[in-house]
């Protein structure tokens, strides 16, 4: 092909066309600049299809992690809702000494805890992967990173809290007498007198139920909705379930 091109040239030389020969070397430049564009553009195709690869990728990555997530956060909500209901029972007063072999749990209200941990791998992998151009174009891609960076830090938050007032209750516990009786699954008169009797003990475990319950167990719930259609769309994005409608799904 380059041969003939010269040839053309050098006969329109030879013959003193000057005229065409500019047309001609114009065309030339034309269609070099086209096949630039094209192969630019080639490339750009092939480089959108590479990252639409990678983020469907990590977006099953993403869906394993909330799967993860949605389960565990379950346990939680299901945790703090008996603890709820037993720091229930301490606060009315109705666990006394006649009745206290009915709800073991209670002695141990404010000494225990779960934290709640969230996968992130995909979404560390997620922001790493996208830019902030190509993520203004993908909705899912924004409304992941609302999800994460708006419960990520409360959650870490919630953990420490909880997992904060939980040791100040256990070392307080030390300086009871009973406290090795208890750390031995003993029950002495005394100790169960200081859980269903005693003013402190009711206002440990009410002020630990207003974190456990009233934050950490609320931000569970809100995590597993949000969660479970966040994850629904990544479902309907790669294919794994029909896609009813045009249902608009409220994230935060």
């Amino acid at each position: 092909m380059i041969s003939i091109f010269r040839k053309i040239r050098q006969s329109m030389v030879k013959e003193k066309r000057v005229r065409n020969y500019i047309l001609y070397a114009l065309g030339e430049i034309v269609l070099v600049m086209v096949g630039i564009l094209l192969a630019l553009q080639v490339n750009n195709w092939n480089e959108k299809r590479k990252l639409k690869s990678s983020i469907n990728n990590t977006l099953r990555n993403i869906s394993y992690d909330l799967e993860t997530d949605t389960t565990f956060a379950s346990n939680i909500i299901k945790f703090y809702e008996d603890n709820q209901k037993y720091s229930q029972k301490i606060i009315k007063g109705e666990i006394t000494m006649d009745n206290y072999t009915t709800c073991p749990e209670c002695v141990s209200l404010v000494t225990i805890y779960r934290p709640f941990n969230i996968q992130t791998k995909g979404y560390d992998q997620l922001n790493s992967l996208v830019d902030s151009q190509t993520s203004e174009k993908d909705s899912l891609v924004i409304d992941l990173t609302k999800f994460y960076s708006a419960y990520k830090p409360i959650i870490d938050k919630n953990n420490d809290r909880m997992e904060s007032i939980v040791m100040k209750n256990f070392n307080d516990f030390e300086q009871f007498p009973w406290f090795i009786d208890m750390a031995q699954g003993k029950f002495t008169k005394e100790m169960i007198q200081y859980f269903v009797e005693s003013k402190d003990y009711k206002k440990r475990v009410a002020s630990h139920a207003m974190l456990a319950v009233g934050n950490h167990l609320q931000v569970a719930k809100q995590y597993k909705l949000n969660a479970t259609l966040l994850l629904e769309r990544i479902n309907n994005r790669l294919g794994k379930s029909e896609i009813v409608g045009n249902k608009k799904d409220s994230i935060l």
